[in-house]
């Protein structure tokens, strides 16, 4: 926000105001108008870098949300999508399919071979089936060979790219393995909604899971398109501003994180948190893409224990005496016994993922700049941009 900028004036215009009041004003006050000031420009500025909306809005929510899946019981029938079941039955027989992103592996075929790829370990181990050849596998970095596929299905995966430099990147990827004459599905949520309006293209949209525990699980819901549901979680998606880790000065890091923790203080101050009916009542902080209260993966003595119990005690021996370890079991189980049955009086908990919906021709647009795809026919399904794209040979690539 330069001096220059109307926002500055305004700015400006009501701190002189609030000025003639008094010559000075508390220590507080001052320091309450700078926290303000702060508060205002973070507003404006909601930045994430992208390796940080990746990782941890896409692929740690994904490992996350697969450990809620009931594997106990059986499924009800998963959504599918008609345009992509048509694409894989209209395959010839004995075709190779590739499923990007395949998530539940809904997609299978018996007239074709079919091998789906995920970067998520939690969701393939929860998705195992006879009719489907699973791979753990980045879809930036697919281990097949090139132009050995005959399909691909690229279902709701290019939405979570954060950057247009790492969404072509992934479809250039498909097209190494695609053969000539092969074709490619695209699936992609879509800006223009039927039923709601988002604020921007790249947005933290919420999914919520019902709290109270069936057989010991937290059951999924369904996101149903077409339906007020949808309304209210796309007026609750959080617009963002993807940025650029070599775009973004350490000093400018430091200065969000500062402005980040104070939010996060100011939440918890009385004096802070008041607010006149005039004030916006939107937050000024990025959501944890998890509840605070689920239990943290990222520690690791508490990763070997989980794989071996007896070396991650020897381990922590190192750090702390054995007498401390059994403390420290013991709490925590009491701890995580009391949240649960906290918790489970609440009637849904949130988790935040990261979205790119694409305006009208832009997935064309995005195709046609991959070098050796074409885009073959689109429409629009259930809110979703569908595009089919073919490889075509390289003498046709430099037309007039």
């Amino acid at each position: 926000m330069s001096p220059a900028s109307p926002e500055w004036r305004r700015f400006e215009s009501s701190r002189v105001e609030k000025a003639h009041v008094s010559k000075r004003g508390s220590f507080i006050g001052r320091h309450r108008h700078h926290y303000e000031y702060c508060r205002y420009v973070y507003d404006i500025k909601m930045s994430v870098s992208s390796e940080t909306v990746e990782k941890e809005y896409v692929h740690a929510i994904y490992s996350r949300l697969a450990t809620y899946q009931q594997k106990e019981l059986k499924q009800s029938s998963p959504r599918i999508w008609p345009r992509v079941r048509q694409f894989v039955d209209q395959q010839p027989v004995g075709s190779l399919i590739l499923d990007i992103g395949c998530g539940e592996a809904k997609y299978t075929s018996t007239r074709c071979h079919v091998i789906g790829f995920d970067s998520c370990p939690e969701v393939l181990s929860a998705s195992k089936k006879d009719s489907i050849d699973l791979a753990l596998a980045d879809a930036l970095n697919i281990p097949i060979r090139s132009d050995s596929v005959d399909a691909i299905l690229n279902v709701s995966v290019i939405h979570h790219f954060s950057t247009a430099a790492r969404r072509k990147q992934a479809l250039e990827e498909c097209c190494r393995c695609l053969r000539v004459g092969g074709q490619m599905l695209l699936y992609a949520w879509a800006f223009e909604q039927p039923n709601a309006k988002f604020s921007a293209q790249d947005n933290l949209v919420p999914w919520n899971l019902h709290e109270t525990t069936i057989a010991g699980r937290l059951p999924k819901v369904k996101f149903h398109m077409n339906t007020t549901k949808e309304q209210r979680i796309i007026a609750a998606s959080i617009p963002v501003q993807i940025t650029s880790p070599s775009t973004v000065s350490p000093s400018f890091r430091w200065f969000s994180g500062v402005l980040n923790r104070m939010n996060q203080l100011a939440v918890q101050l009385p004096y802070f948190s008041k607010k006149s009916n005039s004030e916006s009542s939107s937050t000024s902080v990025l959501p944890s893409a998890a509840p605070q209260f689920l239990p943290k993966k990222n520690s690791i003595i508490s990763g070997i224990k989980r794989w071996s119990p007896m070396l991650g005690k020897r381990l922590a021996s190192l750090i702390v005496s054995v007498e401390e370890q059994y403390g420290d079991e013991l709490s925590e189980a009491i701890m995580n016994e009391g949240i649960a049955e906290a918790m489970a009086t609440l009637r849904e908990v949130t988790f935040y993922r990261y979205y790119h919906v694409f305006r009208e021709h832009e997935l064309e647009n995005l195709v046609d700049s991959v070098e050796g795809l074409k885009v073959i026919a689109t429409s629009f399904e259930h809110g979703n941009w569908c595009v089919v794209a073919e490889k075509i040979p390289p003498e046709t690539i430099f037309r007039a």
